[in-house]
């Protein structure tokens, strides 16, 4: 019986099948928000890093439906995740159809969604999650316990129709309207641990694609380092010199890649950064061995986000 687990979280960009759904333009191929199948290629490049992290419980994000997520994995991933125990996915508020999902090669218990939870951003705009806050609980092998509890999320993004150069003005405004929704976002998920969880002394972790940076002032319910649920950032135990945002070179804790034309100097631009957490409750980081890891090269891996991974010891008496 292992003596360790690890968790990980995986953007794996607009996961969609082959199949026209007639009551979404999310999978049509045509628009601004088009969607295709990915090739072969690149299923295989995201699969190839779920096998590389031996990750036992994975958060997934922009994945169409649930059958799109077990083709993925039956056609792509191996064995390890069945669905008959740890395939989930559900349907999530997001006008595209991108939904979240978890794999898990331990037993699932309950599985709920918040997309229906209302709530007001700081702005006091009513508002619900862009996607979900998805709450899964993990059991020990045998079922007899929760070896822990993962809320799956996927944050207002910082897209904007407007050009930073030529519209400044309403671009601004536009970027205040998106971090006013990751913050009630990130206060929501607040809300919802603190009403059915000890953050003290319950295993749990918030993880996915955040959409913002850990030192941004929208996550900072999550993020900052006096957060309400005293949750660790995992990637910030990996070394790094470099504390800046964004960077146009690679760093160890980024999890994404924006190749953009910069219109105000004139040339394409890398920007990295890391939008993607592992945000860990006291209880579970206790449990740490200190190894976590952002794959992040080479950067060619079927997806704009790339896989991060944290490991855990098995908690006294709980069966992994």
């Amino acid at each position: 019986m292992a003596d360790t687990f690890r968790i990980a979280t995986y953007n794996i960009e607009n996961l969609f099948d082959r199949f026209d759904d007639p009551y979404s333009r999310g999978d049509d191929p045509w628009g601004r928000f088009g969607s295709s199948p990915k090739p072969r290629s690149k299923l295989y490049d995201m699969a190839y890093r779920i096998r590389q992290s031996r990750a036992d419980v994975i958060g997934l994000q922009e994945i169409e439906n649930y059958g799109a997520l077990v083709d993925f994995v039956q056609g792509s991933v191996g064995p390890e995740f069945k669905t008959t125990k740890g395939i989930v996915s559900q349907q999530s508020n997001d006008p595209r159809g991108i939904d979240l999902g978890l794999l898990s090669s331990f037993p699932l218990g309950r599985v709920i969604s918040h997309r229906f939870n209302e709530f007001k951003t700081p702005a006091g705009n009513n508002y619900r999650f862009g996607r979900d806050c998805l709450q899964v609980e993990v059991l020990s092998k045998d079922r007899s316990q929760i070896l822990l509890t993962a809320f799956v999320c996927h944050f207002k993004s910082k897209y904007s129709k407007y050009d930073p150069v030529d519209e400044p003005a309403q671009y601004a405004a536009d970027q205040a309207r998106s971090a006013d929704k990751r913050q009630a976002e990130a206060e929501e998920v607040v809300r919802i641990i603190r009403g059915q969880l000890n953050p003290a002394t319950d295993r749990f972790v918030v993880m996915g694609d955040l959409n913002d940076t850990p030192d941004s002032a929208a996550l900072a319910p999550l993020c900052s380092s006096l957060n309400a649920l005293g949750l660790i950032n995992a990637t910030s135990h990996i070394p790094q010199a470099d504390e800046s945002p964004e960077s146009e070179d690679r760093r160890p804790r980024d999890t994404h890649l924006w190749a953009r034309y910069d219109r105000a100097e004139g040339r394409r631009k890398k920007s990295w950064a890391q939008l993607d957490h592992l945000l860990c409750s006291p209880a579970l980081w206790a449990l740490s061995t200190g190894e976590v890891e952002v794959i992040n090269s080479p950067q060619t891996q079927g997806s704009d986000h790339y896989i991060t991974w944290a490991e855990f010891n098995a908690p006294d008496g709980v069966g992994v």
